[in-house]
């Protein structure tokens, strides 16, 4: 990988306005939407920056904001790099604050074959893009969803890298494979992975995809208080072409095998692999998606995991009542 640009977006009108004007055609001529958003609506000083970097079907967007060591944010599916602006805006007075829009999402590059998105490339591709920002300085990585599988991933092959890692609502692969391909209420959980296998870009295009996934995650939390109408109208516009949702489906392809079929070949980095720097794993106690079971499990996933769970929080919770992830954030950076 080579080459970075950089881009200040800064704006006195209201972001919610460019929410409402700009389209998916306007972001790739113009600075992304989801930037002049930010900065219209941000806490005081400093502003928020575009970047890119690499080129091609390597090449990812990223926003970053603050000064200090470095914290890269990752996130999940489907989603943007958007989704972690509570985050960023408890963060940046203390770090350079780094969120990545992922291989297959937002302003990042879209590959359609599954091969780019295997987690031992997404990894080599996470760990030369954190050199390029801090050199070998070791840094903190974060990730909800997907982005929680990489990043805690991500620690157990690259222990030497990080200073502390945190996951959200999403165990390592190693841990998640092993536990599903034994426990047939962890199958049933998890068969939208299976589905997601098997769809194709043309279902996707005749299903009106994006805006399903928009009333059924974001306008949710609309309802709820935690996203303005102006944000999700951000999170719709990211998210609303097929070909962006079938990307960043190509995670799930390349990593997840049928149930009965796993083995010890697709635990990467490896059966026996544990996470040996300082780790924290936020679950909200009111998501679904996983049994209680496997998230036992994570705090047993190395000698130093702190598991904190949510009450009455869902799987968003980077997004749902934000201040209290960023409590638990803040409290294990500052140990």
């Amino acid at each position: 990988m080579s080459g970075c640009e950089t881009v200040t977006s800064e704006s006195n009108a209201s972001g919610k306005d460019f929410a409402d004007t700009l389209t998916q055609n306007d972001a790739k001529e113009r600075a992304d939407p989801a930037v002049i958003f930010a900065n219209a609506n941000r806490k005081g000083e400093p502003a928020y920056k575009e970047g890119y970097f690499g080129s091609g079907d390597s090449r990812l967007h990223y926003v970053e904001v603050g000064e200090g060591p470095l914290i890269i944010l990752y996130h999940g599916f489907p989603s943007f790099w958007y989704s972690w602006f509570d985050q960023m805006e408890a963060l940046k007075g203390s770090y350079r604050v780094v969120a990545v829009d992922a291989l297959g999402s937002g302003l990042s590059a879209k590959p359609q074959e599954p091969e780019p998105y295997r987690i031992a490339a997404l990894a080599a591709q996470l760990d030369d893009f954190s050199r390029h920002l801090g050199g070998d300085d070791k840094y903190v990585l974060a990730g909800h969803d997907w982005g929680s599988v990489l990043a805690l991933s991500y620690a157990q092959a690259y222990p030497h890298r990080l200073h502390k890692v945190i996951g959200m609502s999403a165990p390592p692969l190693n841990v998640f494979l092993d536990f599903v391909s034994g426990n047939p209420e962890q199958q049933r959980r998890n068969q939208y992975m299976q589905d997601i296998r098997q769809t194709t870009l043309e279902q996707l295009r005749t299903s009106d995809a994006g805006k399903r996934v928009g009333q059924s995650s974001y306008q949710n939390l609309a309802r709820r208080g935690d996203l303005t109408q102006g944000e999700v109208k951000l999170f719709h516009t990211a998210l609303a072409e097929a070909d962006t949702i079938n990307s960043a489906m190509n995670w799930y392809r390349a990593n997840v095998p049928s149930f009965d079929a796993v083995t010890d070949s697709d635990l990467w980095p490896g059966p026996d692999h544990k996470i040996m720097v300082p780790a924290l794993f936020i679950w909200g106690d009111e998501d679904q998606i996983f049994l209680p079971e496997l998230i036992d499990l994570i705090g047993e996933a190395g000698p130093d995991v702190k598991v904190v769970r949510l009450p009455g929080i869902n799987h968003w919770t980077t997004m749902e009542q934000p201040e209290r992830a960023n409590q638990a954030i803040i409290s294990f950076l500052d140990k």
